[in-house]
């Protein structure tokens, strides 16, 4: 019930001009890069529809920045398919992989959960990837996804 209550108000919260794009994409990794570039503060959600259900939800972020463990977020499994995800780094995603390059095309984040750690890749072309590495693997299993929405 509180899960659902903080996603309700954080959603209403986060309304963006940036929400009604045609690209909802590019807008959320324009303004993931504006926070980070500025105070960090940020109101943004995004839906993930991923093949995997469990995979699944909505991802809130009111706080981005590149210092470790210093980010506020939380990925909120759809239908209560896991604990919650707690955001915990962001790491930028530039054209080539190349790390001189100035040109950001999308963000990484990194999340801890209970039994391991949970990933998200967005980028402006409309990419998103998900994946998990659970405690005590090796490697990391990850699927592509779609993003339905964002506010």
């Amino acid at each position: 019930m509180n899960r659902l209550f903080l996603l309700v108000i954080v959603s209403l919260l986060s309304f963006s001009t940036n929400a009604n794009t045609s690209k909802p994409a590019e807008s959320f990794v324009s303004e993931v890069k504006k926070a980070i570039e500025s105070d960090g503060k940020i109101q943004q959600s995004i839906e993930v529809s991923c093949p995997a259900p469990s995979a699944s939800g909505t991802f809130l972020l009111t706080k981005a920045t590149y210092d470790f463990g210093k980010s506020l977020g939380v990925y909120v499994f759809k239908e209560g398919k896991g604990p919650d995800a707690k955001l915990d780094w962001i790491g930028a995603k530039t054209k080539g992989d190349d790390f001189s390059s100035d040109e950001i095309e999308g963000f990484e984040f990194g999340f801890t959960m209970p039994n391991g750690q949970f990933f998200l890749n967005v980028n402006k072309f409309g990419k998103v990837k998900a994946g998990l590495n659970v405690n005590g693997t090796s490697g990391v299993k990850e699927i592509s996804c779609k993003l339905i929405t964002n506010s």
